[in-house]
């Protein structure tokens, strides 16, 4: 396992996105990004008009492009989000704009939501993590304030057995997030 930097995780997580061909699979834990995913359309969604949000992300530079990127890749990407209830503001905002209305309606991610109380007492990494291609793991490192401060990355050839079981639990208990 390697430990990296913020600089050097981005630039990880590039590589390994870029280089994956079959599958990549992400699994959410927080409950609010909001800290590093402070949108206008956010902000719009909190104060409550949540038409202008939608029509915000619409046009949202950040929304699109990760949308495009995932449209791009020839790799099946799968995301899971573990969440708490009740729904953050975020997590709402995040379901029903750029879950529904971006990923989902372009076919750009297959997302499914668990409830972390069905997880029975599961050991959840404390940071989302990807897979990728089944071979390689990237676990995200935030700060106590939500901000992206690392990660740790297991490459081919090294123990990923426990992130590859979770995975498969993870999937078989969740959900997919409703397209209406």
């Amino acid at each position: 396992m390697q430990l990296l930097d913020a600089p050097a995780a981005k630039e990880m997580f590039d590589t390994l996105f870029n280089s994956s061909r079959r599958t990549m699979f992400k699994a959410e834990v927080l409950q609010d990004y909001s800290v590093i995913d402070d949108s206008p359309s956010l902000r719009a969604w909190a104060s409550g008009d949540t038409s202008l949000a939608r029509k915000l992300a619409a046009i949202d530079e950040d929304i699109i492009a990760w949308r495009n990127r995932c449209l791009a890749s020839p790799a099946a990407i799968t995301r899971v989000h573990i969440v708490e209830e009740p729904l953050t503001t975020y997590l709402e905002w995040e379901i029903a704009v750029t879950y529904r209305e971006s990923l989902l309606r372009y076919e750009a991610e297959d997302v499914r939501l668990v409830a972390a109380r069905e997880l029975n007492g599961l050991a959840i990494p404390d940071g989302d993590f990807w897979i990728f291609d089944d071979a390689q793991v990237l676990e995200w490192i935030y700060d106590t304030s939500g901000v992206m401060a690392g990660a740790k990355v297991w490459s081919s050839g090294e123990d990923i057995a426990g992130f590859l079981e979770l995975k498969k639990i993870l999937l078989a208990q969740a959900e997919p997030v409703p397209r209406g």
